[in-house]
């Protein structure tokens, strides 16, 4: 007679393993589109900054808090992680932005020690309304990866939605997720301010390219005012390290020919102006991008040490009609 009890063992252990590995990791992707984006704040206006005619934004690639280091998972222990993200809130609060788009942005990942990194710099930093766009979202193995973009606001955000972007592969967007944007409806004055945050493909200009192009699409005829910010990973021709994808198309160069937005440097950037690495930079890739029908007031890059980028911030006026024909920004 055989015995099949062995056999059963071990088909019982394979089950549990199987469960352990598998169940987490397939809750984790069913939900992830229910949670892709999510709106904080009240909406009453008592938390938000009075509106005096400017507007000042920031962009900053935070790189989940792990500062220079080249690894998520070398950032340091969570006494260190926390005090460069205090760091970080510091001087969000010295850029006194109305709104901040940060990208690379923990959620709750297991290598930053499952910290909302937007939550905690929304409030260290003094901004009671955000917005959190995930662009992976899996667990396995007791593991958490879950990030993406944020925008945090002094003014309300009334709503937000998912911008798709190209994916370097199927397999890869259906198993853990993709870089991804998301387009805010910020109440400034009111009026509405379409802000999108995004961060494109390092993976090809190609990628970029198409992103770029999905991007202007949803701007349509540049009447409504847009802010669009993030680490782009795109530099435009002429400027260092700039690249093409095979037919000789360039990211920033679709934005720039679409006519939509104005950006800052127009021409070759100065070293000040340069964005990564933020210890030695070689090449500009952070970018705001605003509506042709507004001003820059003011563009700088900002050296810091918190992050392998550098932050940049702008001023600007925007309630200058819907004209198209303006000079362009200050170098």
């Amino acid at each position: 007679m055989i015995r099949l009890w062995p056999q059963r063992r071990w088909l019982r252990l394979l089950l549990v393993a199987l469960t352990v590995v598998f169940v987490p990791y397939l809750v984790s992707r069913l939900a992830s589109p229910s949670r892709c984006v999510t709106v904080h704040g009240e909406k009453p206006m008592a938390g938000s900054r009075t509106f005096e005619g400017k507007l000042r934004v920031a962009c900053f690639n935070i790189a989940h808090g792990r500062g220079l280091a080249i690894s998520n998972w070398a950032g340091g222990d969570h006494a260190t992680r926390h005090d460069r993200l205090s760091s970080i809130s510091d001087l969000l609060a010295d850029l006194d932005a109305d709104i901040v788009v940060l990208n690379e942005v923990d959620f709750d990942s297991s290598w930053s020690g499952h910290v909302n990194q937007a939550e905690l710099l929304a409030n260290l930093a003094g901004y009671p309304f955000r917005v959190e766009q995930r662009n992976l979202d899996f667990r396995v193995l007791g593991w958490t990866w879950r990030f993406g973009n944020a925008v945090l606001s002094k003014h309300p955000i009334e709503v937000a939605q998912l911008i798709d972007l190209p994916g370097y592969s199927p397999w890869e967007t259906t198993l853990v997720g993709k870089k991804r944007a998301v387009s805010c409806e910020v109440l400034v004055g009111g009026r509405s301010i379409r802000v999108i945050a995004a961060h494109l493909s390092h993976r090809s200009e190609a990628l970029r390219v198409e992103s770029a192009r999905v991007l202007t699409d949803l701007i349509g005829d540049g009447r409504r005012p847009t802010v669009v910010a993030g680490d782009l990973n795109s530099t435009p021709p002429g400027f260092p390290l700039s690249m093409t994808d095979a037919g000789g198309n360039n990211a920033i160069d679709v934005f720039d020919q679409s006519k939509l937005l104005t950006r800052s440097p127009t021409t070759m950037p100065s070293a000040d102006q340069l964005t990564f690495p933020a210890d030695k930079p070689d090449r500009l890739i952070d970018w705001i991008m605003i509506s042709r029908a507004w001003r820059f007031m003011r563009y700088r890059v900002v050296p810091t040490s918190l992050s392998d980028h550098r932050a940049v911030v702008a001023e600007m006026e925007f309630s200058l009609g819907d004209g198209q024909d303006r000079p362009d920004p200050p170098e």
